[in-house]
């Protein structure tokens, strides 16, 4: 128990950790990983604080934790020892168990307290623990939280086992106006930091956090990036000087993210680059870290940005260009020269470009997606037109791969396969359909617009889930190096939007035998990871735990009725109706059969002769009338088999008021339960109401 003394004194803590350049993703990822287990550490080191801050450049990482205690908190332990009755004597006195079990744990024997524990009295020892000085452990804190997170393709620079994103080249470490010893790597802290490596590269010195906040500005260090990033686009619009155009924020931010004092330069494309697609010139001119700018109708702009770090002018802006202009003309060179191969026969060249060491070429991928078009096509309504757009897609889809320009710009994938075969001749459908069955690429990213590129998008998302899991690809919480989380989200997303009904089960097993892994489990594994990523997207939708599993319970091999039927379900609850009308008589129905379960006792046929209670028989006679609701479940009219369940609870509380189930007469009781599984039987067409707490209903429908 960290038992909570007086107001303490309190000083800011600042830590700046300065390192070789580091890469634009690093200061989100450190913010998603770190900060969580650094303010982790600091409650389990009993450290108390007002507010935590985490900012970063390119060039350093910043913590400023505002009013720290100066001294942890005291913390007070209970530990329970040995019966009384073997340590006490009748007269008070007390044995060497006693005495032992106090100097075991550094207290006197006297103080000891006698509390219960499992209704026999116990001998507990208090024991108090006096916080430290804050300063003399935040060296162990920061070295500890360095060590607990995983960091994608760390480095390693000296002789030891430390590894970080980047090598470290100073540590500052300030606690109110004092230096506090921090050692990272053979690093030792100081009082000093360095200001703009171009405008400000001296050393200062640092008094304390505040004056390390008011310097830092001084020398064009702006260590925010929110600050950074609005200084950085106000810059670019007004030097743009068009407030109709517009920008990829979340690139920018990126870009800034590279510079600790941006400098923002506009430039502007040769006339004869103009004329090449948009994608094409957004990718030369990303590569080069530059920032497209759109006009208002979303077409690409003459001018595009370009920020520098602390420096700009018209030589460094001209010789950017100059480096743009070239690679322009790269890429102009690169698509004369693939034009030249007749697009389709790049087919033979995938050959040469390895998918797996297990599976082959992409050349042989292809060949699997063929065949997986062919066991698709016979679960979905597709026409023949259709047919044959998606077996065109198929057989260009990867054709791109060996182009020069592909290999240039890895991020036109797809792209210049759609604008190759719209340069071939083939049709619409088929040449966005080669870029778009790349889509989704990310969470929330487009969804292919036509049926044919969805089915491609499909069958290319089920050979890769089913190829890397028979290839035992391990997918843990935060680890997914293949990215099969986002390809079956995005499988689970376009299945929803095309509303493709297939049995999922069944046609995983028959994409598994394509593959002949030899893993009797394969397709338990790929199924049940399809499954998960559909309640993840439900979860991050807001579909409360008991809707999802009430339906998944007993619906898991048609993601499309799953969808809709949780669709329905959330809908009927929101108006108000089902907590009472559904769940109330559907739980004790499924309560009397989980007891008989529990007694072992198993409801045979039901006999509709050995009906005697009047209100029996009124229930079966209900329950005849309501069987019809069995073809709205076949007809997809989720919402009226909803409302006609509903009219049930009435019947179903007066069965329970005047029928007796549990019976002494074996058969009556038989009867009852085997009337009852009926009942449960027709509700689980469904889905399994128990699962669904009448309060979760409730905040639904709030």
């Amino acid at each position: 128990m960290v038992e909570r003394t007086k107001k303490m004194k309190t000083r800011d803590l600042l830590i700046e950790i300065g390192c070789e350049d580091l890469p634009s993703w690093s200061g989100e990822y450190l913010r998603e990983n770190w900060l969580p287990v650094i303010t982790s550490l600091f409650e389990e080191y009993r450290v108390c604080y007002g507010t935590l801050s985490f900012f970063h450049t390119v060039r350093r990482l910043i913590l400023l934790v505002k009013d720290v205690e100066v001294r942890q908190r005291d913390i007070t332990t209970e530990v329970y020892g040995p019966p009384v009755a073997i340590c006490i004597r009748e007269d008070g006195r007390f044995m060497p168990a006693a005495e032992r079990f106090a100097e075991s744990h550094g207290v006197d024997a006297k103080n000891l307290l006698i509390k219960e524990k499992k209704g026999k009295k116990v001998l507990v020892a208090v024991k108090r623990e006096k916080g430290q000085q804050v300063s003399r452990i935040i060296d162990k804190l920061l070295r500890e939280s360095l060590k607990k997170i995983e960091i994608p393709r760390a480095m390693r620079w000296n002789s030891g086992d430390f590894r970080f994103i980047r090598p470290v080249r100073w540590v500052l470490a300030i606690f109110g106006d004092k230096v506090v010893r921090i050692k990272i790597d053979g690093v030792t802290s100081s009082r000093y930091s360095y200001g703009h490596r171009i405008l400000s590269p001296s050393k200062f010195s640092v008094a304390n956090p505040r004056d390390y906040l008011d310097k830092s500005l001084k020398r064009f260090v702006i260590f925010d990036p929110d600050v950074r990033f609005e200084f950085t686009k106000s810059s670019l619009l007004k030097k743009a000087g068009d407030k109709k155009i517009s920008f990829d924020q979340d690139y920018l931010r990126k870009i800034t993210a590279m510079a600790e004092y941006p400098f923002v330069e506009i430039c502007s494309l040769k006339d004869e680059h103009t004329n090449l697609p948009d994608e094409v010139v957004s990718a030369v001119i990303k590569k080069l870290n530059g920032i497209p700018l759109l006009e208002e109708d979303g077409k690409l702009h003459p001018l595009y940005a370009v920020v520098f770090d602390g420096l700009g002018g018209d030589e460094i802006r001209s010789n950017y260009q100059n480096v743009l202009h070239a690679k322009m003309e790269d890429a102009l060179f690169f698509i004369k020269k693939d034009m030249e191969v007749d697009f389709a026969s790049y087919s033979k060249q995938l050959k040469n470009i390895i998918y797996s060491q297990r599976w082959g070429s992409v050349y042989d991928r292809v060949e699997r997606f063929k065949k997986v078009c062919d066991i698709v096509f016979e679960y979905l309504n597709v026409s023949e037109e259709e047919k044959e757009n998606v077996r065109q897609i198929i057989s260009l889809c990867k054709n791109d791969l060996p182009t020069l320009m592909v290999a240039e710009f890895p991020s036109l994938e797809g792209v210049i396969g759609r604008i190759y075969a719209e340069r071939s001749g083939y049709n619409r459908i088929v040449s966005s359909g080669i870029e778009q069955h790349y889509w989704p690429r990310y969470s929330g990213d487009e969804l292919p617009e036509t049926r044919e590129a969805c089915i491609v998008s499909v069958i290319d998302r089920l050979e890769s889930l089913c190829s890397f899991l028979a290839g035992d690809a391990k997918v843990s919480g935060a680890g997914d190096p293949y990215g099969l989380k986002k390809l079956a989200s995005g499988l689970v997303e376009i299945i929803w939007k095309q509303k493709m009904e297939f049995p999922l089960r069944e046609v995983i097993d028959r994409i598994s035998d394509i593959f002949d892994s030899g893993q009797e489990d394969i397709s338990d594994r790929v199924t049940n990871f399809i499954l998960q990523r559909a309640e993840n997207l439900l979860v991050g939708e807001g579909i409360t735990p008991g809707i999802r599993r009430a339906v998944v319970s007993v619906h898991r091999d048609n993601l499309v009725v799953m969808r809709e039927k949780i669709d329905a379900l959330e809908q009927f609850f929101k108006s108000g109706r089902g907590a009472q009308s559904i769940l109330v008589p559907f739980i004790r129905v499924a309560n009397i059969l989980k007891q008989a379960e529990e007694k072992g006792l198993k409801p045979q046929d039901f006999d509709e002769a050995l009906l005697e209670e009047k209100t029996e028989k009124e229930l079966y006679e209900f329950y005849r009338s309501e069987e019809g609701i069995r073809k709205l479940i076949d007809d997809k009219q989720y919402e009226r088999f909803l409302h006609r369940l509903s009219g049930w609870k009435e019947l179903i509380d007066r069965y329970f008021d005047d029928v007796l189930i549990m019976c002494p007469d074996e058969k009556l009781r038989d009867n009852r339960l085997a009337l009852m599984r009926k009942i449960n039987e027709l509700f689980n067409l469904f889905a399994d109401f128990s699962l669904i707490p009448i309060v979760e209903v409730e905040v639904t429908r709030g």
